[in-house]
């Protein structure tokens, strides 16, 4: 069983960064309730790698590491999801579908860097790490939770997850509060706060799917996943000044 568990980080790993770890995707599908835990590792990973540039100081290349690691695909998400955001009501679904990245994806992508690069830039090394960590596994826990609560509009990589969900998967929950509440010991407040922002969000965020395309694609999973960590690092910088 505990191999089970072991390869489904792997994938996970795999799935969710640029690293090759091996793994079953299927044991993935079947336990994504450990999503929270393979968000910490990926956080754990983009802060200690990111070290040596903070003792320079360079936000840009810290940035870069964050997507070395982490991989485009997110990113891309938050692109395709925006130019949908900003077409009319008619042509939402199609800009989900279109290859090309729009107006409305290039400014998203463009403004993420820009914020992360910026907040990396002004934090301290711990500020960074906590982030980070919290950041991936709300985000991570974002996810799971679009995929466990809505039905994907087409066959795409969102069912291949979705085909597979099981009621037992919202324990996810019970491992981001657990790691919450270690990162309590370092910082009680941006902590505490950043939960209060991923809840509202989360709310928003999902009550627009719904009204407007009525279930969810990778593109939003993926953008919600950025919005959600990019919101987390806004806090631990705005906390720290």
């Amino acid at each position: 069983m505990e191999r089970v568990y072991v390869d489904a980080l792997r994938a996970g790993l795999s799935f969710f960064t640029t690293l090759r770890m091996g793994g079953d995707f299927e044991d993935l599908t079947n336990n994504l309730y450990i999503m929270p835990v393979i968000g910490a590792i990926i956080g754990v990973l983009v802060g200690v790698m990111g070290f040596p540039l903070f003792m320079l100081n360079l936000g840009m290349l810290a940035f870069i590491v964050y997507a070395g690691i982490e991989g485009v695909n997110h990113i891309d998400g938050l692109a395709d999801f925006f130019d949908s955001l900003f077409a009319p009501p008619e042509k939402k679904i199609k800009a989900l579908k279109d290859l090309n990245i729009g107006t409305g994806g290039v400014i998203a992508v463009a403004s993420y860097a820009v914020f992360l690069i910026a907040l990396f830039g002004q934090m301290d090394f711990k500020t960074y790490l906590l982030s980070m960590v919290l950041g991936q596994v709300l985000a991570k826990q974002g996810m799971l939770h679009l995929m466990l609560s809505e039905k994907p509009l087409w066959e795409g990589m969102v069912s291949e997850f979705t085909r597979n969900r099981k009621r037992r998967d919202w324990i996810s929950y019970v491992l981001t509060l657990f790691i919450s509440g270690i990162l309590m010991l370092f910082d009680l407040l941006s902590v505490v706060v950043s939960l209060m922002v991923y809840a509202v969000l989360l709310v928003l965020f999902q009550k627009y799917l719904r009204r407007r395309y009525g279930g969810i694609n990778g593109d939003m999973v993926g953008a919600l996943n950025c919005l959600i960590l990019l919101s987390v690092v806004i806090v631990w910088a705005s906390l720290q000044l």
